[in-house]
């Protein structure tokens, strides 16, 4: 019986640990959150915030799926706009499990 708690209470401090190891520094919140801002009032100012769906990553690069119906030239722009822009690191756009707008270099 006593193993049987000793089990789980390793289990239960693997668990603990992994958990911690996925903390964000001030410094990775204030870069997602800038990023996060950029992205959501970019789309909302586009009329695409109900067409898009975006992942920030801590590191400020997006992740960003845009709906079959938007169009190219109006995803491109978003693209080109996302990429300029200060607070995004990198930005990977996809339109119906498809990359659109490749990937530019990575700005450090």
């Amino acid at each position: 019986m006593h193993r049987h708690y000793f089990f789980i209470a390793i289990i239960n401090l693997l668990l603990l640990t992994a958990c911690q190891s996925n903390e964000l520094s001030p410094e990775e919140i204030a870069l997602q959150d800038a990023a996060d801002e950029r992205v959501s009032s970019l789309l909302f100012e586009q009329n695409l915030d109900n067409h898009a769906s975006y992942n920030v990553h801590k590191d400020g690069s997006v992740i960003i799926r845009f709906d079959r119906n938007v169009s190219s030239e109006s995803y491109t722009d978003i693209v080109q706009k996302l990429r300029a822009a200060p607070e995004i690191n990198s930005v990977y756009a996809e339109q119906g499990g498809q990359q659109v707008c490749p990937l530019n270099s990575i700005r450090k």
